[in-house]
């Protein structure tokens, strides 16, 4: 938590506003007022602990996308652990006193009912609230269960053993899919060595197939590689996973000026040399941020 040195920084600006403009000073002033309260503080211990465990689970998530039967573990065990805090609040509030009690923040409000009482019911909602939407997000995340069919580092083990179950979560993509062809097509690949030494991602596997002009030898298989590769592993990666140049191809159909048919015709024409500047990503990047903080926005992008 960096309540303490925020607290200063503002603190410092409101003590000191000859170095700056009105409205930055009356911001800090706010700023300052709003992480002086202690329930400003009970709210950021409280996500403090909850975040940590989502955190964990996001990297999992990320580092472990194929392997959805450890993912899932995870899931559960993150879940249960944020229902768990419930039963820690007595050590939670005392860990907040403290504190508060260390920073010297106090609340104002008057309340017929015990703060601790308030707290405490305040805290239950919060962990219900997150352990809803813990459930909601991942309640068919087992149906992802396919997945694991092109996990590359389990090859050599599934060239051994091919799990059935993990076909058959594919149901719902049943008419995509000849089963019978891509199951040949899957024992094909885990028992090739090539396959095993060269390729440890799905994104991997596809782009040697390509290399090798292989798509059409293993179409079952491909198209699994293609479907798997369009299922983000959370919301999160959504955003990351879309191109440069489809987020630019989004920005030009968005415009209402007259150039807006000519810029994708552009786009379109000039996708090669998109691609090689982004071989120079830093000075390529920092250019369009540059352009893109000068434009007039409802956001302030540039601290004064």
């Amino acid at each position: 938590m960096y309540q303490s040195d925020l607290l200063a920084v503002f603190r410092i600006m409101s003590e000191n506003p000859d170095g700056w403009d009105s409205d930055t000073v009356i911001m800090a002033s706010g700023y300052e007022r709003w992480l002086s309260k202690a329930s400003t503080c009970f709210l950021i211990m409280a996500y403090d602990r909850i975040f940590n465990e989502t955190d964990a689970l996001f990297r999992v998530l990320q580092n472990k996308a194929m392997d959805i039967g450890f993912c899932c573990g995870r899931i559960r065990d993150t879940i249960g652990v944020v229902e768990g805090q419930r039963q820690e609040f007595d050590i939670f509030y005392e860990r907040f006193e403290q504190k508060c009690s260390s920073l010297c923040l106090t609340d104002s409000v008057r309340s017929q009912t015990p703060v601790r009482d308030e707290r405490k019911r305040l805290f239950c909602n919060i962990l219900d609230n997150i352990t809803a939407q813990l459930k909601a997000r991942f309640d068919h995340f087992g149906d992802l269960a396919f997945l694991g069919l092109i996990d590359c580092s389990k090859f050599n083990e599934m060239s051994q053993h091919f799990d059935d179950t993990k076909l058959q979560s594919l149901s719902k993509y049943a008419k995509f899919f000849d089963f019978v062809r891509l199951k040949a097509d899957l024992i094909g690949l885990y028992s090739s060595q090539t396959v095993r030494n060269e390729c440890k991602s799905a994104a991997q596997l596809l782009n040697f197939l390509a290399q090798k002009k292989l798509m059409q030898t293993v179409p079952e298989a491909t198209k699994l590689l293609q479907l798997a590769l369009t299922i983000p592993a959370t919301t999160v990666s959504v955003e990351r996973s879309f191109s440069a140049l489809k987020r630019l191809k989004t920005y030009s159909r968005n415009r209402t000026g007259q150039g807006r048919l000519s810029s994708l015709a552009i786009i379109a024409i000039e996708t090669e040399r998109l691609l090689k500047l982004k071989e120079d990503t830093d000075n390529f990047y920092a250019k369009v941020t540059e352009i893109f903080v000068q434009k007039e926005r409802r956001m302030d992008f540039i601290y004064k």
